[in-house]
């Protein structure tokens, strides 16, 4: 009688792992906790807004007056800064009606070599007084000088020497010390700068030019009041000439 055979158990190919019901039950437990955070890209930048130009700026490019509290743009510091001393003033704080000064120091890196120079030479202009300033009249140097320090330090009368080119000066005319001749025979003899002076005046009164009673520069008026504030600080009538004050206890 034949044996019967039987035929070999056929395997998967793949065998498929039971799973731990304990361990399944602690993975979904673990992505359950799992916090998605939303993707974080770059802040916002803070900007503020300049009362001058009507921009809003970056914060970080924004000038801060350290004595006020008042914060303007860069670029329009800047630009207030070289207005004022090209006017020949030291340049304030830009917010209107503010009374503090800028600090040449706190404006180091907004400033030019050039401007830094005309910055100093404003600070020490406004030092002495108007009647008191004496430039050399020296052109390579045109220092700026008092009066009284100059008469102070001659050995007569009109004889001054420059503190920076030591150059010889007459303080009463302005000019180079004129040698064995006094201010009157100077000006009789050598009159060019005087009638450069006549000329300036000419052509003031040719254009209706006003000079300041107070420093003497001259003035011009395209429109607006009488009442003029000239670049030294005082107001003057432009149509009588008188300082301000004076013109209103005449009226």
């Amino acid at each position: 009688m034949a044996a019967r055979i039987r035929p070999a158990a056929v395997k998967p190919e793949f065998e498929v792992a039971a799973c731990d019901q304990k361990d399944n039950s602690a993975l979904l437990k673990k992505q359950h906790n799992i916090r998605f955070l939303p993707r974080q890209g770059k802040p916002d930048k803070k900007t503020e807004h300049c009362k001058i130009c009507l921009d809003d700026v970056d914060s970080d490019l924004m000038f801060y007056v350290e004595r006020c509290g008042h914060r303007f743009c860069i670029n329009c510091v800047k630009q207030h800064i070289n207005v004022k001393l090209v006017d020949g003033k030291i340049p304030n704080c830009p917010h209107h009606g503010c009374i503090f000064h800028l600090s040449i120091d706190r404006c180091g890196d907004l400033l030019t070599f050039k401007e830094r120079s005309v910055w100093m030479q404003r600070i020490k202009e406004n030092s002495i007084p108007l009647a008191e300033r004496v430039y050399c009249p020296y052109e390579s140097c045109s220092h700026l000088m008092s009066m009284t320090e100059l008469s102070r330090r001659g050995s007569y009368s009109g004889f001054g020497r420059c503190f920076k080119c030591h150059g010889d000066l007459c303080v009463h005319c302005g000019v180079p010390w004129h040698f064995n001749l006094s201010c009157n025979d100077y000006r009789r003899l050598f009159p060019n700068k005087y009638r450069e002076d006549a000329k300036l005046k000419s052509l003031a009164s040719l254009n209706g030019w006003r000079q300041c009673p107070k420093c003497y520069h001259m003035v011009g008026r395209s429109y607006g009041c009488s009442r003029i504030i000239c670049r030294c600080g005082n107001a003057f009538c432009y149509k009588c000439g008188y300082l301000w004050n004076i013109r209103l206890s005449r009226s």
